[in-house]
């Protein structure tokens, strides 16, 4: 009996030993395999070109998540292990599919037409063989007419002519008067909702600086506590460590930009060379004095553990000062609300 008890109790335990072993082999896939992203983007302001694409990827390209923004229009799909999670076409596969679903065009009525009057004039013509003289008195019946009855058709038509222009001459005028009045009304009415909306946001800003003068007192006290003080500078601290860390490695820049204004340009060429040495990898800029331009590329890659993440979370919260603090901005907060 003793030896069964002992049996099942080594069985539940191998069952246990297991069972931890798997939940810590997934805890550290979890923080120490990193997610990978790559990006690459071009441009073209004369031409308003703008193309961007990267990726996201997880425990070697198991979960993947692509991005896509062409022409205006931007895309997303993702996968994990073989299934998709959505897909997207580009545009000239698109064409493709519109040009393959489109339907056979039907023969219009102005091609079958000219086959209907062939075929009247080819039965006209073996009738007019047939029978001469009726076509010879059909001929002659015009004109045998009055050229009074012409005089009288003539001047009617340019008078009812005359009348149709008149008329579609004032209607058209009409037509131009209505379209100016509502053009003038929708511009008043949009002038009426801007002026609105700056009336509004005017008002939002005062009882902002309102607000912001009635707790400046507050505010400068909340800032100059030594407690507070110390936990903006760990946040900060802790800040700066997680970038080092989520900042791409490899970093790719060709930048060639220009004015019309030759000053112009060199002040932009100036304020970039401050930064230049603290900017990553490798970055090419080439100004043009003479034209304006503004072309460019870029590439990076990068990685971040979830370690890290949760290291930089644990060292703020751990600390009495940054707990003390979050406490006292909510309480601000809710008294602002």
């Amino acid at each position: 009996m003793l030896h069964i008890l002992l049996l099942i109790l080594k069985i539940a335990g191998v069952i246990l030993a297991v069972i931890l072993g798997i939940l810590l082999l997934v805890l550290c896939i979890i923080l120490f395999v990193p997610f990978c992203y790559q990006g690459a983007a071009k441009w073209d302001a004369g031409k308003k070109d703008f193309k961007a694409q990267g990726r996201v990827t997880w425990l070697l390209g198991l979960l993947e998540i692509r991005f896509a923004f062409k022409d205006g229009r931007s895309s997303v799909r993702g996968r994990i292990a073989w299934k998709k999670l959505g897909s997207f076409r580009t545009d000239s596969q698109e064409e493709e599919l519109s040009v393959s679903r489109a339907p056979e065009p039907e023969k219009s009525t102005d091609e079958v037409r000219p086959q209907k009057e062939e075929e009247y004039g080819e039965e006209h013509e073996e009738k007019h063989e047939k029978d001469p003289q009726k076509t010879e008195t059909i001929e002659e019946a015009p004109a045998a007419s009055a050229p009074a009855e012409k005089t009288t058709e003539t001047s009617r038509e340019a008078h009812e002519e005359t009348y149709a222009r008149s008329k579609e001459t004032r209607a058209g005028d009409e037509e131009e008067h209505h379209k100016i009045r509502e053009a003038l009304e929708k511009i008043y009415r949009r002038l009426q909702q801007v002026i609105q909306k700056i009336k509004c946001t005017f008002r939002k800003i005062c009882d902002k600086i309102d607000l912001f003068m009635e707790k400046k007192e507050q505010v400068s006290d909340f800032l100059s506590d030594e407690i507070h003080k110390k936990a903006f500078y760990i946040t900060k601290k802790e800040v700066i460590r997680l970038l080092v860390h989520v900042l791409p490695r490899h970093f790719k820049l060709s930048l060639r930009f220009g004015f019309e204004d030759p000053y112009h340009t060199g002040q932009l060429l100036a304020g970039i060379a401050v930064f230049y040495p603290f900017l990553p990898g490798e970055v090419r800029i080439s100004p043009d004095f003479e034209e304006r331009i503004f072309q460019g590329a870029a590439k990076l890659e990068g990685r971040l553990y979830t370690a890290s993440l949760v290291f930089a979370v644990f060292q703020l919260i751990r600390r009495r000062a940054v707990r003390e603090t979050f406490r006292d901005i909510r309480g601000l907060l809710h008294a602002e609300a």
